[in-house]
């Protein structure tokens, strides 16, 4: 005879905590993406004609960024759903996924630094004119 599998409580409570955290992340980055948006339309507006080349990329990084945050609050919301069904019928894992939340650490490196090497970029050539 089949022996049937108990599930805790706190496997439930962990599933929906790594959901809130994935949306407090999602959230994050969505607030960085709309800063720089915010910062980079008043720097095209108000800096002067120097400006606009890096606003416009600053711009292209965010709206990327925010795109990223959109795809994890989905992301999210699938593994919450994926997770909960495997839980409620009793299923053996897996319930971890390695590959996205490297991707998308990797991702938001990649974004920040270029944001960080044009900001020191341009700082240095202020300072020398």
């Amino acid at each position: 005879m089949a022996e049937l599998r108990r599930t805790e409580a706190k496997a439930f409570f962990a599933n929906e905590r790594t959901f809130l955290h994935w949306m407090n992340m999602s959230v994050t980055v969505g607030s960085i993406s709309a800063a720089l948006v915010g910062i980079s339309g008043h720097a095209h507006k108000n800096w002067g004609q120097g400006y606009e080349t890096g606003s416009i990329f600053v711009r292209g990084i965010a709206l990327a960024m925010m795109g990223i945050a959109i795809l994890m609050t989905l992301y999210a919301a699938h593994n919450f759903r994926l997770r909960g069904e495997m839980l409620m019928l009793k299923m053996d894992g897996p319930y971890d996924n390695r590959i996205l939340p490297i991707t998308i650490s990797a991702l938001m490196i990649v974004f920040l630094s270029i944001v960080f090497v044009g900001a020191v970029v341009r700082y240095v050539d202020d300072s020398k004119s």
